[in-house]
């Protein structure tokens, strides 16, 4: 995976696009290397239309060749990944695309399998988010069931660890003395404890106070 981890945050699972993604590009590869064989094999005299027609089977071959291999290497780098902040989609060869959806906005997870997708292990997964792109498909994911309880124990797993954060700096609150000094999160721009070191209001890591 080539994208950066955050400050704090793990990798819980990573998954692929399944080899089904690459079987038109085998069959092509596969063909052209048919026409190379017959083309030596029934053309076994030179001759101009001959030595032709071998000179352009040979190119269909490389060429098939080289798009099975820039297909294959995109499949290796078409992946996703649950991490206990966010999930993220990234795929690319030459240019880097990555796209996340943090575990926190995530409302609904599903997944759907054909019968030779249920046979082969491959599938499609959604997720629905309170973002504005709304649902997000990921398509002939391998081990679709997989990824897709991955990203539900996760989405549980950090509400519940906010939700002991907040009971925690609401417990500390409470117990706040008058004209106790506070300061201003960066990333929530909420009032906080000056001594805190995580934000009540947005759950994040606050900053040292002195450096």
């Amino acid at each position: 995976m080539r994208t950066k981890l955050r400050q704090g945050e793990r990798k819980i699972l990573e998954t692929r696009a399944h080899w089904i993604t690459v079987v038109k590009p085998f069959l092509l590869f596969l063909l052209a290397t048919l026409l190379v064989i017959l083309s030596f094999v029934l053309m076994k005299e030179p001759g101009g239309l001959r030595s032709l027609a071998r000179w352009v089977c040979l190119i269909l071959w490389v060429v098939a060749g080289l798009y099975f291999a820039y297909c294959e290497w995109f499949r290796r780098r078409d992946i996703w990944a649950v991490t206990n902040l966010r999930v993220i989609d990234e795929q690319g060869v030459f240019t880097l695309y990555s796209k996340e959806s943090s575990l926190e906005k995530i409302n609904n997870i599903s997944y759907r399998q054909t019968i030779p997708g249920r046979l082969l292990k491959y599938g499609d997964v959604e997720i629905q988010t309170a973002a504005e792109q709304g649902a997000t498909t990921y398509r002939k994911v391998l081990r679709p069931k997989l990824l897709k309880d991955t990203i539900a124990r996760s989405r549980d797993e950090y509400g519940q660890e906010v939700k002991a954060i907040h009971s925690l700096v609401e417990e500390a609150s409470a117990d706040k003395k008058p004209g106790e000094e506070t300061r201003v999160c960066p990333s929530c721009a909420e009032s906080v404890k000056a001594e805190a070191k995580v934000c009540r209001h947005c759950g994040r890591d606050l900053p040292p106070l002195h450096l």
